[in-house]
Parts: C-alpha cells; sequence; structure tokens
C-alpha cells in the first residue's frame, strides 16, 4: 500500500486521496491514513494529511469527494475487516469513470480478495473492472511474507533507487510465490472458491438461524451478520475445533483455505449454523 500511495503520488503531481468508511488498508502511516476506522487511526495521529473517507457505494459522495488535487481513489472490492462488504458494480464503475475524468488513479487492495479468494483471480474480475494500481499480499507467497504493487502501462514507475524495500523481492519469497500460482492455475482453485463458497452460503442462508441478520461475501469470503456481538461465537466455534474471524463487533468472517476439502467446509458450515442455532 505504502507503494502504491507513493506511486499515485510521483505520477500524478497531487497528494490528496479518497478511500471509504470502512475500509482497512494496513497499519503504516500511508495505508493507516487511508484506512477510516478511528480505532486504528486515533493512537497513531496525526497521520499523512490529505486523506477523506466517504460512504461505500454513496456515488453522490464520492462525486463530491473526487477533486482536481485527488491522486488515487483507494477501494476494496469486498470490504474484509470492515465487515465483508462488497462494492456495488455502479460504484466501482462510478470510481473509475470519476478518476478517468480527473485524472485521478484507481487503486484497488486485493491483499485479501485477491489470487482466487472471492472465485476470480482478482475480485475486479467480477466487475471487468480495470485499476490503475492493484495491490496484493497474504496468499501471495503461501504463507511466506510477501506484497506488491502492481500497475498498468502508461503511468510511469519508480526510478532506481526511488523507491525499495530491506526484503523485497528476495529469492525464497519469490520461488515461493511462484509455486503459490503454479498450484492456483493447475488445480483451478478460483473456479473451485466460487463453486464452494456458492454452497456455503446457500446452506447458510437456508438454516436461516434467529441470531443471523445477513449472509454475504463472494466466493469463500464470507461475512455472517449477527444480531448479537460476535466474540462469544467465535470462542464456542473455537470449542468445537472451528477457526473464524471477526469483521467488526458483529459480523463473523469465513475465510477457509481455498484447498479445503468439500466436506470438511460444509462439516464446518454446520457447526456454525448449530453454534448460532443455540447462540
Amino acid at each position: 500500500m505504502e507503494a502504491a500511495i507513493k506511486l499515485a503520488r510521483l505520477a500524478t503531481g497531487r497528494s490528496e486521496f479518497v478511500g471509504a468508511q470502512r475500509g482497512f488498508h494496513g497499519r503504516t502511516l500511508g495505508a493507516l491514513s487511508a484506512t477510516a476506522d478511528p480505532k486504528y487511526r486515533r493512537p497513531f495521529e496525526p497521520l499523512v494529511p490529505g486523506f477523506r473517507h466517504v460512504p461505500l457505494n454513496d456515488v453522490r459522495a464520492l462525486e463530491s469527494a473526487v477533486t482536481p488535487a485527488t491522486a488515487g481513489v483507494i477501494l476494496e472490492i469486498v470490504q474484509g475487516e470492515g465487515g465483508v462488504r462488497p462494492a456495488t458494480g455502479e460504484f466501482l464503475a462510478a470510481a473509475r469513470g470519476l478518476c478517468d475524468e480527473r485524472g485521478a488513479l484507481l487503486i484497488v487492495d486485493e491483499i485479501q480478495t485477491g489470487l482466487g479468494r472471492t472465485g476470480r483471480w482478482f475480485a475486479c474480475g467480477h466487475h471487468r473492472l480495470a485499476p490503475d494500481i492493484v495491490t496484493l499480499g497474504k496468499p501471495l507467497g503461501g504463507g511466506i511474507p510477501l506484497g506488491a504493487a502492481v500497475w498498468r502501462e502508461g503511468i510511469g514507475g519508480f526510478t532506481p533507487g526511488l523507491h525499495g524495500s530491506t526484503f523485497g523481492g528476495n529469492p525464497l519469497a519469490c520461488a515461493a510465490s511462484r509455486a503459490v500460482l503454479r498450484v492456483l492455475r493447475d488445480e483451478r482453485l478460483p473456479e473451485r472458491a466460487e463453486r464452494l463458497g456458492a454452497a456455503a452460503m446457500e446452506r447458510l442462508r437456508a438454516a436461516s438461524p434467529a441470531a443471523v441478520r445477513e449472509v454475504r461475501g463472494l466466493g469463500l469470503m464470507i461475512g455472517i451478520e449477527l444480531r448479537r456481538k460476535v466474540t462469544p461465537v467465535l470462542k464456542a466455534l473455537m470449542d468445537r475445533g472451528v477457526w473464524a474471524l471477526p469483521a467488526g463487533d458483529q459480523v463473523l468472517r469465513l475465510l477457509p483455505p481455498l484447498v479445503i476439502p468439500e466436506d470438511r467446509l460444509l462439516g464446518g458450515v454446520d457447526v456454525v449454523i448449530e453454534v448460532l442455532g443455540a447462540a
């Protein structure tokens, strides 16, 4: 994310950015400035100036926020930490159009959604969206720390020595990433994630536990919004051998491995349904 922010400033000569409320982009100062939640931001303020945030899927607010001073618009296709909240096609198309019209760059954070998680190689593929810059991480190294910023031709880039990282491009992480990409391709894991995620969400919606307000997501990125706090549910699931994550105070987030056997996935979903039924 730091590379993406720096590149957008370098390419446009501008310094302002627009992000989405509930968005989460990391904990370094630039990424934290792009993140909206005060609980992450407040301990480290003042942050990098020039960042503003609009409600996700509010096209009018986005139109007002993107100005001739905007270097980039930073979005997630599905907000992860913010509650597994998908952006609409209308909102993403508006972001693309506004960036084109006003000379800003569209930066899409695919660190959680990218490389098969949502049922496409990139979540942008659900909307045929062409960003200017994409950020990647998490699955990119298959457990070995690795992140990347990728940008389209025509933007330019960093001249040698202008940007770097102590561990950037190390051979171990790059070899791990090449292996991950081969497995994703050869085992067709993005397509598998789409099929298994649809089956899991169908089972959750059909069960319709009273504790659940909404089930949403894409592929194997599933959010279950509850009518109560999520922490007791997480603890109960751990006691039953199912590991899950929160996504805010009331959202249960399921991010199973893309290689999970189907019976293990659906068995885990059944445990979730039982725990929620007893909640």
